[in-house]
């Protein structure tokens, strides 16, 4: 049994986010942990796998034991060939430049024989349907497949207990149910796991226990509990533009990393009042379409034009004006010390007065429910946080386009309808919305439009109802509000 017991913790400086929380994770159990953005979730996460004390520094007390031994008898390699954590950013937890060499990472640390190893690199990555990565680079992953390269490293180490934080929420649909199963299995194979969420439809029919962590304690919920599927609601005062002005056309562009192509022959029309879900498997080119859009890389072939203009013409910093992006990785858009420093820094960039737009600042930063943390790093934010900071500086000066990659990751209920809200402003006002999603439900109420990409491609184009009945009739459930499962 993983056991904590009368675990306190704080950041330096913070007040305690950990209040003597007191759990149990047995073998063969599978336990989720939910609890509001910032709530303490991922810090227990790391307080259970020995990240703190031992990593990373605070006020702490209480103990952690390990089949009734206390964990701080352990050597350290000792504790991680028993419990494995699967962290919130993939990015910060790749160790090497090749998929398989990361998936074989552990398993060579722990001297296992060669064959040993290539056997759980080939296992691993295969129950996680990524065997066909083995040989890419790490870095030309797409964010759902740095998440199953992850997952597979860990699996590889063959732990005790395996603790998953979020580990989901880059992952597609297909991605998610794969997980699953996975986790089902392992669980069979006597482990024990805790799997930390905020959308749980999708594991709510393996779980053996639900555990609500808030204001720093953790408490049992029944099995019976209803839980919502936290979708924001969506505006009633939705406004359609009579006809529209294109803003943003491409023209079959093309991008390629190296000798993989990652957009092939892509062509589209955008045009104001546009609320756009572009969705599609992990992989398929979305997230480099969008960095096509915003300027951010040059197709190898063909244009991409930005008020009938080719967006190459545009100054780097016109673009941002006009252009907002949020990116996949929270950690990879924060450049100040402060939360309040890069609430503002977009102004200062881009030359507004900072004077005239001051009160705004604040009102925005404290409609996202970060006023209280202003003074803090931004860096020692929740994933969650982290992610509303992204979206309160990239659009506090209003650009006419929003380019949100997966920005409800890390969202409690709050979080998502704060940013849904803000999407659906811009598309009010007569901006353009463009987001990358694998919430079915949340792409059919406020989206006006689905663009679904295979393989570099728009697969289709078309109202939500129109693409959503077609994947249904190609064999994509998943994707669909009725087959499909909530982010």
């Amino acid at each position: 049994m993983l056991e904590a017991r009368d675990l306190v913790f704080s950041y330096e400086g913070t007040q305690p986010i950990l209040e003597k929380v007191t759990m149990q994770l047995h073998p063969r159990e599978i336990v989720l942990l939910t609890g509001p953005t910032g709530s303490g979730k991922s810090t227990l996460a790391k307080c259970l796998s020995g990240f703190i004390p031992r990593m990373i520094k605070g006020d702490y007390s209480g103990s952690v034991f390990i089949e009734n031994k206390d964990v701080s008898d352990l050597l350290l390699s000792e504790y991680a060939e028993k419990v494995a954590l699967v962290q919130q950013d993939p990015d910060g937890q790749i160790c090497t430049l090749n998929v398989g060499d990361e998936v074989a990472f552990g398993p060579e640390n722990y001297c296992k024989d060669t064959k040993e190893i290539e056997r759980l690199v080939e296992s691993s990555l295969s129950s996680v349907s990524s065997w066909h990565l083995r040989n890419r680079s790490t870095h030309k992953l797409s964010g759902g497949e740095k998440q199953r390269i992850i997952i597979a490293a860990m699996l590889a180490s063959e732990p005790d207990y395996l603790i998953l934080d979020e580990s989901s929420s880059s992952l597609d649909p297909k991605g998610t149910l794969e997980l699953r199963d996975v986790l089902v299995a392992m669980k069979e194979n006597n482990l024990g796991i805790l799997c930390i969420e905020h959308q749980l439809s999708a594991f709510l029919p393996i779980a053996d226990r639900i555990l609500q962590i808030s204001e720093g304690k953790v408490i049992e919920t029944p099995q019976n509990k209803t839980f919502s599927a936290d979708i924001p609601q969506k505006s009633s005062g939705m406004i359609r533009i009579e006809n529209p002005e294109e803003v943003i056309r491409i023209e079959n562009t093309t991008f390629s990393y190296g000798k993989q192509i990652a957009v092939n022959q892509v062509s589209l029309i955008l045009n104001r009042g546009d609320f756009v879900a572009l969705m599609g498997d992990n992989g398929s080119g979305k997230t480099t379409l969008l960095s096509m859009i915003a300027g951010l890389l040059e197709p190898s072939i063909g244009k991409v034009f930005l008020n009938r203009k080719s967006i190459s013409s545009f100054a780097k910093r016109e673009i941002a004006k006009r252009i907002g992006v949020v990116f996949q990785n929270p950690n990879h858009q924060i450049f100040e010390r402060t939360v309040w420093k890069e609430q503002v820094l977009g102004l200062e960039v881009l030359e507004y007065d900072m004077e005239e737009n001051l009160d705004n600042a604040k009102n925005v930063l404290d409609a996202m429910g970060l006023s209280p943390y202003s003074e803090r790093n931004p860096f020692s934010l929740s994933h969650g946080q982290k992610r509303r900071l992204n979206v309160s500086s990239v659009t506090l000066h209003e650009p006419e386009v929003y380019l949100f990659d997966e920005p409800f990751i890390g969202q409690d209920a709050d979080g998502r309808r704060i940013i849904a809200e803000k999407m659906t402003r811009r598309v009010e006002t007569g901006g353009i919305c463009v987001v990358v999603t694998h919430d079915p439900t949340f792409a059919r109420e406020f989206c006006n439009r689905i663009l679904f990409m295979e393989n570099g491609s728009i697969l289709l184009d078309g109202s939500p109802q129109a693409v959503q009945d077609r994947l249904q009739e190609i064999g994509k459930p998943e994707y669909t509000a009725q087959g499909g499962q909530s982010e």
